[in-house]
């Protein structure tokens, strides 16, 4: 072919191209938004002296996290756990589209900022002071005059003591971490800490080692603990999650981590709450 037809059949051959693009399918170039959004999960948790720490090499561990690392590898994500203050956790999640938050209490307040996977935690929740402290069967206007309750900040509780009428720099320590409340009560700066009452003889133990020898003395709502996922993460992506979960809970890999440290009858509740969300799910 010469220079002059080839210039000439060229352009022809362009326009013919790329109108063939223009009708093929846009499904080749779509991405899964299922697995790409797992994969792309970033998971945060908050220190704690029960469910979240960091070992000498800076990875987290613990029996919240054990079971999280667990649902992980069921699912094939490989993310990393970061630990954050609490604060500054729950900031990101409410602000990201991509985050996975525990341990997150579920309440009427949160429920449309994330998608829930759980439960994980259930119990009753009292706010305690040391034995002897304070009488037994105390009226909510004896605490409100004259003790002071320390709390983490931005945790559904806060909500409910301020509901009740503590008023924050005046009897509520707003606290940027969980175990801080604990040293506050050591040292005698707040008389009250919120804590779940199903305490098991090793807790006791834990707390009594710690100098802490408390009693509860006056009841808060009860509590559900749920991993908690930015509204934006796919509804696949959440479906996968709560099935691995009920799936480890179903096989007793829950009741191995948390029994001890926890009452059978959470455990038990966990266990017949995985049982009837597995028969309400489609899961692979």
């Amino acid at each position: 072919m010469n220079n002059k037809n080839y210039c000439r059949v060229l352009p022809g051959l362009l326009i013919t191209a790329l109108a063939l693009l223009a009708f093929m399918p846009v499904a080749v170039f779509a991405v899964d938004s299922g697995s790409s959004a797992d994969a792309a999960l970033r998971i945060i948790t908050e220190p704690s002296g029960r469910g979240r720490l960091k070992d000498r090499h800076g990875q987290v561990y613990g029996m919240s996290t054990e079971l999280v690392k667990a649902v992980q590898q069921q699912l094939g994500n490989t993310a990393t756990i970061e630990i954050l203050p609490w604060a500054r956790a729950y900031a990101i999640a409410v602000s990201s589209d991509n985050v996975v938050l525990y341990d997150t209490i579920r309440t009427a307040e949160r429920e449309d900022k994330f998608k829930w996977v759980g439960p994980i935690k259930i119990y009753s929740v009292d706010l305690h002071a040391r034995k002897g402290a304070i009488k037994d069967n105390t009226s909510l206007a004896n605490l409100l005059q004259n003790h002071v309750v320390c709390e983490t900040r931005n945790t559904s509780i806060v909500n409910e003591l301020l509901s009740l009428g503590f008023e924050i720099d005046k009897n509520l320590i707003l606290s940027r971490q969980s175990g801080d409340c604990y040293n506050m009560l050591k040292l005698g700066r707040a008389d009250l800490i919120a804590m779940h009452s199903d305490v098991t003889p090793k807790r006791q133990a834990e707390l009594l080692d710690a100098g802490l020898d408390l009693q509860p003395v006056y009841p808060l709502q009860p509590i559900e603990i749920y991993l908690a996922f930015s509204l934006a993460v796919n509804d696949t992506v959440i479906n996968n999650w709560q099935c691995a979960l009920n799936k480890l809970v179903l096989q007793g890999e829950f009741r191995r981590l948390y029994q001890g440290e926890y009452a059978d009858a959470m455990i038990n509740e966990i266990e017949a709450r995985a049982a009837q969300s597995q028969q309400q799910l489609t899961c692979h």
